[in-house]
């Protein structure tokens, strides 16, 4: 998620229908951008280091976003000043909060793949943080649904088809994802911490230059060698910071605010379907029946984890 940032707009009432399909539509080139993001990570590993890696695209992705937040800010005007200035200061600490989370996230999420991890498979053992995230909530002492537990008791066996070739150890990039998916569900429920009360748009980019200041100083400390081979990867990063953070990020806010939470979450989930087309069009990793199988239980218990659960009338 890759780099994903799931910060809810509630939907405006009543939509039209053609609005609600233009945001869709929307959200869905959103989940292309990001599924085909994974091949530019993987073309990019084989040049640079993780660090490097992110300290470029994250770099380019809040430069890009800056922009966005001042014609925004500008639209807004100096309506209450007071509690814009409290809506800024909020948006500066969590975006460095969900930047260092997303530093970490990231990282491994860089590390897998160029431990060896085809775009496909990464894609899909990332989104699993859809799955984990409801988890973590019971520590906040937040319901989780049925369809909750069921995506939860399913998923492992995804994991399974997904990434083992028979009753053998997964592989290091494997565990080295999964571990990804976890951290990045710290991250949304950092950024479920500070959103309602922040400029989702700011906050991003607050976090992303944070991501890209963290990996500078990594950089620095353990991929020197790495530093004079950025130009080579330039259109790979480009296309990570401006089309998969820039773009997909702006086409996500656009599109949320015409379309449910629940509609938007399912449609973005689509980034690891994505990912595995890419993986087999663009880098020619065709995936195993094996695979498929298990990527095909993981995005159905994606999909669970995101449906309400039924509500149970009790009588008197």
């Amino acid at each position: 998620m890759n780099s994903k940032n799931n910060i809810t707009l509630s939907p405006l009432p009543q939509t039209s229908r053609m609005k609600t399909f233009r945001a869709n539509f929307l959200l869905l080139i959103t989940a292309i951008i990001w599924g085909s993001a994974f091949v530019a990570q993987d073309n990019a590993g084989e040049v640079l280091g993780a660090f490097s890696i992110n300290f470029s695209r994250y770099l380019v992705g809040g430069i890009v976003l800056i922009p966005l937040f001042l014609y925004i800010n500008f639209k807004e005007g100096n309506n209450n000043p007071k509690k814009k200035k409290g809506k800024l200061r909020t948006s500066f600490i969590g975006g460095i909060f969900c930047g260092c989370a997303l530093f970490v996230a990231s990282a491994l999420q860089q590390f897998g793949i160029n431990a060896g991890a085809d775009p496909g498979k990464a894609g899909f053992i990332t989104v699993m943080y859809i799955v984990i995230v409801p988890l973590f909530g019971l520590f906040l002492k937040k319901k989780v649904g049925l369809f909750c537990w069921i995506a939860v008791a399913i998923a492992p066996f995804g994991l399974y088809f997904l990434c083992m070739d028979g009753f053998v150890m997964p592989a290091a990039s494997d565990l080295i994802l999964l571990a990804c998916a976890v951290v990045f569900s710290v991250h949304i429920l950092v950024i479920d911490k500070f959103s309602p009360n922040a400029n989702g748009v700011l906050m991003s980019s607050i976090q992303f230059l944070t991501v890209a200041v963290l990996s500078f100083i990594c950089m620095i400390v353990f991929e020197q060698e790495y530093i004079p081979e950025i130009p080579k990867a330039s259109k790979d990063i480009a296309y990570l910071g401006i089309m998969s953070s820039g773009v997909a990020y702006t086409l996500q806010i656009i599109g949320q605010k015409n379309t449910s939470p629940t509609v938007a979450s399912l449609i973005m989930s689509l980034e690891s379907v994505f990912a595995m087309v890419f993986g087999a069009l663009v880098v020619m990793e065709m995936p195993s029946g094996r695979k498929i199988l298990g990527a095909t239980i993981i995005f159905a218990a994606v999909i669970l984890a995101q449906l309400p659960s039924p509500q149970i009338k009790r009588s008197k």
